[in-house]
């Protein structure tokens, strides 16, 4: 309930705004699907498997008519990215205190969870009287966030040569917390397209990309970073029509 008080109060300006001038003002409801990979593509472990899970997402936005067939938009939305991830890894190191390392060898299972807002800014070009695509980029604000992995069955080691040999199953379970590591913003870009479907209502999707990486700058318990690539996707209504 404090969110959709946040949002509304945040955007209270900006529908008196929308009255005058006949913006477009609409409140939008969707989900989100995605997840995190990491960079460099190759440390992603062979066979490695992610499930995403769906969440709602929903915000409120405003739309302004440039000229011709551009419009410029803004939106403060409420989104959650959800997913868990399988993977047999090799000698996967982990460092603790930025100082001692170990090695682990086995299967692993990830589970993160991330609920932020995010507020887009987009540049709209309208295709025909149906469709348009959408441009642009965002920033969010972290709000609470886990990321937790679970090592089982493997073997573990500050000596590399242990674990590159090692046959499993091993004896070794371990846990690893990242929970304190994640930042507290985001940033990316996002290319989209929608569809009027009625007068007043339509639909749209959106792919988003993250352009830093979901953990601190200064985390290095990990040899990569991990990179936010989310598919979001819902309907929208528009109040203050300019074309009404």
């Amino acid at each position: 309930m404090k969110r959709i008080v946040f949002l509304v109060v945040l955007c209270f300006p900006l529908l008196l705004t929308a009255q005058n001038r006949k913006w477009w003002i609409y409140p939008s409801l969707g989900f989100d699907l995605g997840g995190t990979i990491p960079f460099p593509l190759s440390d992603i472990p062979d066979g490695a498997k992610a499930s995403p899970k769906f969440n709602l997402c929903f915000g409120l936005g405003f739309e302004y008519h440039v000229s011709g067939k551009w419009n410029f938009g803004m939106e403060a939305g409420y989104h959650k990215l959800a997913f868990s991830g399988r993977a047999d890894v090799r000698s996967q190191s982990f460092y603790f205190d930025n100082q001692n390392i170990l090695y682990f060898t086995g299967h692993t299972s990830t589970d993160v969870e991330i609920s932020f807002l995010e507020f887009p800014v987009m540049a709209i070009y309208k295709l025909s009287h149906r469709g348009s695509v959408l441009l642009g980029g965002y920033y969010s604000r972290i709000l609470n966030g886990s990321f937790n992995t679970k090592g089982t069955d493997g073997v573990l080691s500050p000596d590399k040569n242990i674990t590159d040999a090692a046959h499993l199953p091993g004896p070794a379970n371990t846990v690893y917390d990242f929970n304190n590591y994640l930042d507290d913003w985001d940033t990316g870009l996002l290319i989209g397209y929608r569809h009027t479907i009625k007068h007043r209502i339509y639909l749209w999707s959106n792919i988003k990309v993250g352009l830093k990486s979901i953990f601190e700058r200064e985390f290095n318990n990990i040899d990569y970073d991990m990179y936010q690539v989310r598919l979001n996707a819902g309907v929208s209504f528009t109040f203050f029509n300019k074309e009404s």
